[in-house]
């Protein structure tokens, strides 16, 4: 009996191993892509990093305000310390521009919030890079982020969401209160940036 039911255990285990899912996109965002403030497009499965998180704002967004300092600091030690990470500011410029139709094209909308958003980055002291999302990214009822402010965390190759902060990561606007707040120690803990 014992020489039966090794080739049987043996199969099994083959199958389960070369049949097991792998790990994959569940919310299309391997398509995702995102244009910097000069006009590059960065796709976002093809970034050279292991890690990245997007932090999704809106200028009408009063925590996403409050938040600016937090993010900044997390971006600076990011780029100190984790060169296989990046933290981005990202933003869906149909929600950014008030009042723009649904119909408009992607030229025009991506025009009036980089246009918006340069004025944000001067006003609230944005340090870390801004990304405009293309429309497979939405923010609104029914998609992946619906509201603002929110934090994606992806591992890469594939992309794959692996956790998702809803609201502001951290209010504190004092270095010391930031480093002591624990909620950005969860965020360190999240993002594999433990021991700064």
């Amino acid at each position: 009996m014992g020489q039966k039911t090794f080739p049987g255990l043996f199969f099994l285990i083959l199958s389960l191993t070369f049949c097991a899912p792998a790990k994959s996109s569940y919310f299309g965002e391997s398509e995702w892509s995102g244009v910097t403030e000069s006009g590059e497009e960065i796709f976002f499965s093809s970034l050279d990093k292991d890690q990245i998180a997007l932090n999704v704002y809106s200028p009408d967004c009063v925590p996403c305000w409050k938040e600016i300092p937090a993010l900044n600091f997390l971006h600076e030690q990011i780029q100190e310390k984790f060169p296989r990470k990046a933290l981005y500011l990202v933003v869906d410029p149909y929600q950014t521009v008030p009042d723009l139709p649904e119909q408009a094209g992607w030229g025009e909308a991506f025009s009036k919030a980089k246009a918006r958003m340069e004025k944000e980055k001067i006003s609230r002291g944005i340090h870390l890079p801004i990304l405009f999302m293309k429309p497979s990214f939405r923010v609104k009822e029914g998609a992946l982020v619906t509201a603002t402010p929110e934090t994606l965390l992806f591992e890469t190759k594939p992309l794959r969401l692996y956790y998702n902060f809803i609201g502001s990561i951290s209010e504190e606007t004092s270095l010391d209160a930031i480093r002591k707040d624990p909620k950005i120690e969860f965020f360190r803990h999240q993002f594999g940036m433990d021991g700064i």
